[in-house]
């Protein structure tokens, strides 16, 4: 965990590394900043995660609009900053010019700071597949801004309100001070946030966990600072008074200050205290980078993500499936024996595969659940990521050919064999033998 410590003073590019690996793989001495390392994870939940639900809403055809709020912080002044090269305003002027007889309208292009470029770019693309949904995001510069300064933010914000871009755009502002005026403002669409909840206590994370909108919270913690704030918390009163407000019990004193356990028991805690908000159990995501051949080391921070809804779930569990796997594969190649190491990797996941139809069996006898959507949740709940739901659906689909279990279709479906085979829901019912 040391080799990230106190890094973000120097930042990195990220350019340069071979086709086909991974951005932050370690090459000698070479580590990749706290700022590098935040800069992906936004990039690969916007691919991975964010536009698969983006999808998903728009099937429903039930919501106009989704909302991605970032506001982790970490951004350098640079960043933030539209392009110099233009001053052309943010709103879509048309100019009229003649060309052969004929008027023409030129769009003139928009500017966009760098790090709002990522969701821009999501939400140009969904435009371009004429998805129903569109997307907005809005970053929170002063994410990460110091304590100091919070209290006169916080005035101003009150005397003076929050102005919100009409599409996506930076919020000078810090998510303590600016939550309400935001969540009142992009009621009643659907939002996914990035936050760090370290910043916060749990009446302010409450508005949260009580909208009844889709609403998907990705909590980063940094290991560093979890440790930093137990350490504070054993000589300073409010840092104490302010942890036990974030976790609704004061159990973070018996935790060890230093060790590995630090960081498990503080995002245990962290999870009992958001459990009677969700239906099911909030789920951590460790995300790990290369660092030799056919080896990976996880990154300092870990993702706690909570949703309300089943296609949320499944999309993340299959964002971090294909990327663990992806991860390991960049690992070992082009090092000697590539070969050998994807033999290895195919052969331990075929094994798996070849298991799973017995543990869906097994799961299924015990619990007694009739929906196969029922159990196929439990299943990805109790090893999130570590099969795809396609994997889940074909061994299910593979039970009931080979009649273990017996399952009654509905009458009336829009199923047809053209679409390959059936694939049971909340419609049918699972006999277990």
């Amino acid at each position: 965990m040391e080799l990230w410590t106190n890094s973000d003073e120097q930042d990195q590019s990220l350019t340069g590394a071979a086709e086909g690996s991974h951005p932050l793989a370690l090459h000698g001495t070479r580590r990749p900043t706290n700022r590098a390392i935040l800069s992906w994870l936004r990039g690969w939940l916007l691919q991975s995660y964010v536009a698969p639900y983006c999808h998903s809403l728009g099937d429903s055809r039930i919501f106009r609009r989704c909302y991605w709020i970032d506001a982790l912080g970490g951004y350098d002044a640079r960043s933030l900053r539209l392009p110099a090269a233009t001053t052309a305003t943010r709103k879509e002027e048309r100019q009229a010019s003649s060309r052969n007889g004929k008027r023409v309208a030129k769009k003139e292009i928009v500017p966009v700071a760098p790090a709002l470029q990522p969701v821009v770019t999501l939400a140009q693309q969904l435009v371009r597949e004429n998805q129903p949904v569109t997307l907005y995001g809005l970053l929170l510069s002063n994410g990460s801004s110091k304590s100091s300064k919070r209290s006169a933010r916080r005035q101003q914000a009150e005397e003076a309100g929050i102005l919100l871009p009409k599409e996506s755009g930076i919020v000078a502002t810090g998510w303590r001070e600016g939550a309400a005026a935001i969540l009142k403002e992009i009621e009643p669409a659907p939002a996914i946030l990035l936050l760090d909840p370290l910043t916060m206590s749990n009446e302010q994370l409450a508005p949260l966990y009580q909208r009844t909108v889709p609403t998907e919270l990705l909590f980063c913690l940094s290991h560093h600072q979890i440790s930093i704030q137990l350490q504070a918390a054993t000589k300073l009163p409010e840092q104490a008074t302010a942890l036990t407000s974030l976790l609704r019990s004061d159990r973070w004193k018996s935790l060890p200050t230093e060790g590995g356990e630090v960081v498990k028991g503080f995002l245990e805690l962290l999870t009992a205290s958001m459990q009677r908000h969700y239906q099911w159990t909030p789920q951590h995501i460790a995300l790990s980078i290369p660092n030799g051949p056919a080896s990976t080391i996880p990154i300092p921070y870990t993702l706690i993500f909570a949703s309300r809804r089943q296609d949320s779930l499944l999309i993340m569990n299959d964002a971090l499936c294909l990327y663990q796997r992806q991860t390991y594969q960049q690992s070992y190649s082009g090092v000697l024996g590539e070969e050998w190491f994807a033999h290895q990797a195919q052969q331990r996941l075929e094994e798996d595969l070849n298991q799973l139809p017995r543990h869906i069996q097994q799961q299924g006898i015990v619990s007694r659940i009739r929906r196969w959507p029922d159990l196929r949740q439990q299943l990805i709940l109790k090893e999130f990521g570590h099969f795809t739901r396609q994997e889940y659906d074909q061994s299910i689909q593979q039970l009931i050919v080979q009649q273990e279990v017996r399952c009654t279709w509905r009458q009336t479906s829009t199923h047809t064999e053209a679409a390959g085979p059936r694939i049971p829901d909340n419609g049918d019912t699972l006999h277990w033998r």
